[in-house]
């Protein structure tokens, strides 16, 4: 096959690319806006009944409407996501007659997406931006990885985790964080304690709660422990209640505890198919080493945190917000015990934003109208591109997203005309087939 430049159109139609399950545009974008629908209110039927669920209380006729309401209209905004993109595409290919890089997925999804933006809430439109910005810079690395422009950086996800944690931390320390009013400052409270935040009267330790009622040697034990760790030393300038090695042990059992709690609960949920049909599965969903990942990483980041922060205040007679930068650091070695490539990128990008809201606050960085917006567009037509264009370069489940919401029509969109530009799409796509055990075969489409 001769190649061309990326530069050059591609004469091909819009059935031979687009919708190979029929001739005519307006089916084909009808049959995706059913489709997407469908799939969309599934999607959040499940998300807004379980947000309702979450909150621990009986609704009322207000609650219930307010999650209808919220429901629906996220339901509208990502089926006008999916289906103005087929639209689009169609649109470009007729009014250029020929297919271009830039129009091929990219431009048309940019445009869908501009529309689908404005129709979601606006309380939910950030956090919309956080997600496909997490997706879409793990989807520019692969890009660049694929043609051998960067390389594998060892232990890159524990460094970046470590050095956007650390920078959040400062802020939590430092008091800087409460103008924020950000949800993920309630999780560092949560991991590292309040007792770290600035300004605020210590909490006494749970250290005197009481025991679990275990075999009475055993909790007589327990006791004597706990009665010999809160006489060790503190230092005066620590604002926990309680000796450090007391504070630091609670701080990273009870994290370590979570952690456990965390991770058996989602390995039960995810193997729940497999127990119901062999209970015997349950044993070894428990007894996997890899159910200590989540506990490991956040008792011992908690441990560390909390350890480090005393010994500075130890050596130098003294607290002070930027104790946060070494035992930031520390503790996010503790990472590398659960390495998630989401969990890295997203606490990455939520430093980003709160610094940037900072910046603007103090009025040292520009408010740009219309970030947000522009940062959504461009991420999601990065995804809808890389789907189309270099899938292998797409994030399995982000894939798997696609497909299901198009109702398998991102797999038999055909890629054959566009293997022109050199990229190799089409054999690309049968290994994510193969990969992501999606089909391009035997599926048919109903208007």
């Amino acid at each position: 096959m001769a190649y061309v430049s990326k530069l050059a159109g591609i004469p091909t139609t819009c059935t031979e690319y687009m919708h190979p399950w029929t001739d005519f545009c307006v089916n084909a974008t009808a049959g995706l806006l059913l489709q997407s629908c469908k799939e969309s209110l599934r999607i959040y039927g499940a998300v807004y009944l379980l947000s309702l669920v979450m909150r621990g209380k009986i609704p009322t006729k207000k609650d219930i409407k307010r999650t209808i309401l919220g429901m629906l209209q996220s339901t509208a905004f990502l089926t006008t996501n999916a289906f103005t993109f087929s639209m689009f595409v169609c649109l470009f290919r007729r009014w250029l007659g020929k297919l271009y890089f830039l129009t091929v997925a990219f431009i048309p999804s940019w445009i869908a997406s501009f529309l689908a933006y404005f129709v979601e809430r606006p309380s939910r439109r950030g956090l919309l931006c956080l997600y496909v910005a997490n997706v879409a810079t793990e989807t520019y690395w692969r890009m660049l990885a694929s043609r051998g422009l960067v390389r594998p950086v060892k232990y890159g996800r524990v460094i970046i985790f470590g050095i956007s944690a650390t920078i959040l931390l400062f802020l939590y320390r430092s008091g800087l964080h409460k103008s924020q009013n950000d949800g993920l400052f309630d999780i560092i409270r949560f991991v590292v304690g309040r007792e770290e935040e600035f300004k605020v009267e210590p909490e006494a330790e749970s250290i005197d709660r009481p025991l679990p009622q275990f075999g009475g040697a055993l909790r007589s034990t327990l006791r004597k422990f706990m009665t010999f760790l809160k006489a060790l030393p503190r230092h005066f300038t620590c604002p926990h209640q309680d000796s450090c090695a007391a504070y630091t042990l609670s701080g990273g059992s009870k994290l370590f505890c979570v952690g456990l709690g965390l991770q058996l609960t989602l390995s039960l949920v995810f193997q729940a198919g497999k127990i119901i049909k062999n209970p015997a599965t349950i044993r070894r969903v428990v007894n996997h080493r890899d159910v200590f990942k989540i506990a490991l990483f956040l008792g011992g980041f908690s441990a560390l945190f909390r350890g480090t922060s005393c010994s500075l205040r130890h050596l130098l007679d003294r607290d002070s917000p930027y104790h946060a930068i070494p035992a930031g650091l520390l503790a996010s070695t503790m990472f590398s015990h659960y390495p998630d490539t989401s969990v890295c990128l997203y606490i990455m990008w939520k430093m980003l934003q709160i610094v940037y809201k900072l910046g603007i606050e103090k009025k040292i960085l520009p408010k740009v109208p219309g970030a947000t917006a522009f940062l959504y567009c461009t991420f999601t037509a990065t995804l809808f591109h890389a789907a189309m264009v270099e899938p292998l370069n797409l994030r399995p489940s982000y894939w798997k997203f696609l497909y299901n919401l198009s109702g398998g029509r991102s797999a038999v969109m055909d890629r054959v005309p566009i293997d022109r530009w050199g990229l190799q799409t089409s054999k690309a796509l049968h290994e994510v087939l193969r990969r992501t055990r999606t089909t391009d075969i035997n599926i048919t489409f109903d208007l």
